[in-house]
């Protein structure tokens, strides 16, 4: 009994303390990698829209591990230019004039291979800034990942709006994501 209280104990103290030297060993934190789902995070703060886009790498570009060829290495880059330019796949509604101000699109896990030899896995994040001259039209968010991208199977969009928090899962066939109550 004693064990139990001495390791609960130090299971307190350790949880108490500051994690900065663990946070400063961690390069990136992200939900599960799971193949054929994507995360789409939507916030909306007044003329603000921001859309930040998670999706393994084997979703949207076929395969994770380094280019081993030029093919590879062109469907990589094919992959990353179109979601630069993501007026192909995500629309905010048009009544509510949008506007791109930045697109960062970052590849992870396809420039080397893993360290310990293991299994590859590979991931994109991209972020979208938008400013939306009339945010109060902002009804919906047409995202076709899934259709772009077949091996998306799954859409999760994660909702952050002012009148509102929700969730909504995209399936195949499914695209639109309502803003609006």
């Amino acid at each position: 009994m004693k064990r139990i209280r001495y390791a609960a104990a130090l299971l307190l103290v350790a949880a108490s303390m500051p994690a900065d030297g663990v946070r400063a060993q961690t390069l990136r934190q992200h939900g599960p990698h799971v193949h054929g789902i994507a995360t789409v995070d939507v916030a909306l703060d007044g003329p603000a829209l921001q859309i930040a886009v998670e999706a393994p790498g084997a979703n949207l570009v076929g395969f994770e591990h380094p280019p081993h060829d030029a093919q590879e290495r062109a469907r990589l880059e094919a992959v990353l230019a179109a979601l630069r330019a993501p007026s192909g796949w995500l629309s905010p509604a048009p009544g509510a004039d949008c506007r791109l101000l930045d697109a960062d699109v970052q590849p992870h896990g396809y420039d080397a291979p893993p360290a310990d030899g293991g299994d590859a896995h590979a991931d994109i994040d991209a972020r979208y800034d938008y400013r939306c001259a009339t945010p109060e039209a902002l009804a919906y968010i047409d995202i076709r990942l899934a259709d772009r991208y077949p091996a998306t199977r799954q859409v999760v969009v994660n909702l952050v709006l002012p009148q509102r928090q929700d969730r909504q899962v995209l399936g195949p066939g499914d695209h639109r994501v309502a803003l609006a109550p």
